[in-house]
């Protein structure tokens, strides 16, 4: 497949537009707004589609501001610029279809029709079948962690086209919070960088006989006792290092459904589990209600 040729294609380029003017949001650090790049539009998408065949397309540096996260710490989100944001959405309509047919079951997070909704019933499938105990697990910095290499290793295994891995280095570069790795939390692709990588993740848990539930870089795992619990446990950390991430220590803990957890603003205790939601708290026994978990839920769970 020319995948260059399929993602510039007028079409493409144009939904891809018409995609981001939807999405809205704000301008990058060229200050150029949406409504002002509407003006000339199908010009500034030939004049994109051209710097990307001669090479000499460069992807702007971002407008980053930082928003207080539950432990004090910040996090930086990204704002690209509209045009940024186009090329970005351009090249993940194609290629996103690809990888996430290589995507497996346990991953919930940035992906078509999956998400809260998805994974609240598979992890009372694991609590009903007795994997009662549970790593709850989260990645440490996992967007300004992520290496480049290893990006680009694992895109490469199904797209090799080189301008369009021309183009996924720069957005790495972009989002560096170190030399080499990092990438920017707020750009269109990051999602699907994330979820590329931490499918290795996924693998390896399956493979090694694991239960994952996974939504980002937030997952547990469900075993059936506190021994494989400890296993599963050191099993992660050991492929975690070789994708050169980390647990988040105060973030990382093994319990009970009989103790209780959280999860993607879920409370899981006993045969329970309950969200907040329009200011009251909602709370289910037994098997998944997707009906009541539709009429209460909030906007992003769904």
């Amino acid at each position: 497949m020319n995948w260059i040729q399929k993602i510039l294609d007028p079409d493409n380029m144009r939904r891809a537009w018409e995609e981001v003017r939807e999405r809205k949001g704000a301008p990058g650090i060229d200050r150029v707004s949406l409504k002002r790049w509407e003006r000339n539009w199908e010009e500034r998408l030939t004049a994109l589609a051209d710097e990307v065949r001669a090479n000499t397309y460069q992807a702007r540096k971002l407008r980053q501001f930082h928003i207080p996260k539950k432990d004090g710490t910040l996090r930086t989100i990204s704002i690209l610029t509209v045009s940024d944001r186009v090329l970005q959405r351009a090249v993940l309509r194609l290629v996103d279809d690809v990888f996430e047919k290589t995507f497996l079951n346990c991953s919930h997070g940035y992906r078509p029709g999956r998400g809260v909704r998805s994974a609240i019933p598979e992890i009372l499938k694991y609590r009903d079948y007795g994997r009662t105990w549970v790593v709850d697990a989260d990645i440490d910095n996992c967007f300004p962690s992520l290496d480049h290499e290893l990006i680009v290793k694992f895109f490469k295994q199904k797209v090799k086209d080189p301008l369009v891995l021309r183009l996924l280095k720069q957005w790495a570069r972009q989002g560096e919070a170190s030399p080499g790795t990092g990438i920017s939390l707020g750009a269109v692709i990051s999602p699907l960088l994330c979820n590329i990588y931490l499918h290795r993740l996924d693998e390896g848990l399956l493979d090694a006989g694991y239960f994952p539930v996974r939504y980002a870089d937030d997952f547990c795992i469900f075993t059936s006792s506190e021994t494989e619990a400890q296993k599963a446990k050191r099993a992660t950390g050991e492929i975690l290092e070789k994708l050169k991430l980390k647990f988040e220590p105060n973030k990382t803990n093994i319990t009970t459904f009989e103790r209780g957890f959280d999860f993607l603003g879920v409370h899981f205790y006993r045969d329970t589990y309950s969200f907040e939601a329009e200011a009251k708290k909602v709370e289910v026994k037994g098997a998944f209600d997707p009906d009541l978990f539709f009429d209460y839920a909030p906007e992003g769970y769904r």
